[in-house]
């Protein structure tokens, strides 16, 4: 009797109250990307919004399956693993694997049709049916050392919507540089969705093989993931049964049991919301109050006839925001600082007054009217600048301080369901 025969084949585990957290958490991530259309390039809210979409297409199917792909390079034994945990040859073995250009997914026969949405929104066309467990869906990946380079990108374009994905190496390759390096570092956020085998431990004496384990998990520590979950299979011995399959499936049911569906999608959302605030350059810039110090000063300078200072002294202001206001502002703000010369040139001609007119407003006993025909003039020079350079410059800053309080809250919401998850 296999180990399917006797595992739960009835498994179906509650909805997790995390589901409506996530469907609120995707309506702050809606209203964060409404708000930062025009501040932030639409390229870099391209992931954010795929991010935001791959979530609500896999709330929308079974939460008590698990989507887990097996990944690992070549010769390591995935198509073997996929066979040992179905009881049943689903994928082609060998040196040259046709089968493995396109990622295979393998599900219960009972439950195929549930899962089968989602697969074809993740690209994954090739599917098979049989009695696994009811809760799990394997995805037997292209090898992630391929010299295909569709395969490889086709491998890094799946793992971050995965549920879990279960990186297998063998006992020659697992300090491979291009896995590490290619791979876990840059992903060891997701480090909660991964779990590690190591394969054809059958090959190694079994005095070796904790020896190995070991030196496995100081490799996966330096990538920066803590608590690495590694079991120790032959997949495909060369005599005698399979073995570790039925710790493998342990590890992986657990991982459907504590929520880590929605870890990943949590840490997908807190990398996103953080990643575009660096894009709109942080937060507040007490631009009002700097602005009207500026104007004030300018206004003075042009009615002083320094009209070269008070240019310089307006556009080195407009670059200093420009230089705290992240890219996209920053941009559309240096274009405003490049007219800013001209608007000051009109100001200086429009408060102009010639030296004899100075002179005959000189006479003792007028210098209370000089003194309000100065402040007049520079209430002109400064409400004229403001309205063609500080207002364009103050909308701009006003849909970014938007697209900032959004943002911030999402990053504080998630930051706050993953701190309750953890509890």
């Amino acid at each position: 009797m296999s180990w399917l025969l006797v595992s739960r084949g009835s498994w179906r585990g509650p909805i997790s109250p995390m589901h409506d957290t996530i469907v609120g958490l995707l309506e702050k991530a809606d209203l964060a990307l409404a708000t930062c259309a025009g501040v932030i390039e639409e390229d870099a809210l391209e992931p954010m919004a795929r991010l935001a979409s791959d979530a609500r297409v896999r709330i929308s199917y079974p939460e008590d399956m698990s989507v887990v792909a097996l990944v690992g390079g070549t010769g390591s034994g995935k198509s073997s693993l996929a066979n040992a945990i179905c009881d049943d040859d689903v994928a082609m073995i060998g040196g040259v694997r046709p089968t493995t250009e396109e990622p295979l997914a393998i599900a219960h026969e009972s439950r195929a049709g549930e899962i089968g949405g989602y697969l074809g929104a993740l690209g994954v066309s090739r599917q098979t049916a049989v009695r696994i467990p009811p809760w799990l869906c394997l995805i037997d990946m292209p090898d992630t050392d391929s010299v295909e380079i569709e395969h490889r990108l086709r491998v890094e374009q799946l793992l971050p919507r995965l549920d879990v994905v279960v990186w297998v190496v063998d006992p020659e390759k697992y300090r491979d540089a291009a896995l590490h390096d290619g791979y876990l570092k840059p992903l060891s956020a997701y480090s909660k969705q991964f779990v590690f085998v190591l394969n054809q431990i059958d090959r190694l004496a079994p005095a070796v093989v904790e020896s190995v384990v070991v030196d496995l998990e100081t490799a996966l520590r330096e990538d920066g993931i803590d608590s690495p979950r590694i079991v120790a299979t032959a997949a495909h011995p060369g005599s005698g049964p399979p073995h570790g399959i039925n710790d493998l499936v342990e590890v992986l049911e657990e991982t459907i049991k504590k929520d880590r569906v929605f870890d990943k999608l949590l840490v997908d959302l807190e990398r996103g919301s953080i990643g575009l605030l660096a894009v709109t350059g942080g937060t507040g810039l007490d631009f009002e109050a700097r602005a009207r110090t500026v104007l004030e000063t300018t206004a003075r300078m042009v009615v002083d006839g320094q009209t070269r200072s008070a240019i310089d002294e307006l556009t080195h202001f407009l670059e200093v925001i420009a230089g705290e206001s992240g890219y996209s502002s920053g941009s559309k703000i240096r274009r405003i600082a490049a007219s800013a010369p001209l608007h000051v040139q009109t100001a200086a001609e429009k408060v102009k007054t010639p030296s004899s007119a100075k002179r005959r407003l000189r006479p003792r006993g007028r210098r209370r009217k000089i003194e309000t025909a100065g402040a007049d003039q520079r209430d002109t020079v400064g409400s004229l600048l403001d309205g063609l350079v500080i207002d364009p410059v103050r909308a701009i800053l006003t849909a970014r301080a938007r697209a900032n309080a959004n943002l911030t809250d999402l990053s504080l919401s998630v930051a706050a369901a993953r701190a309750a998850a953890a509890r």
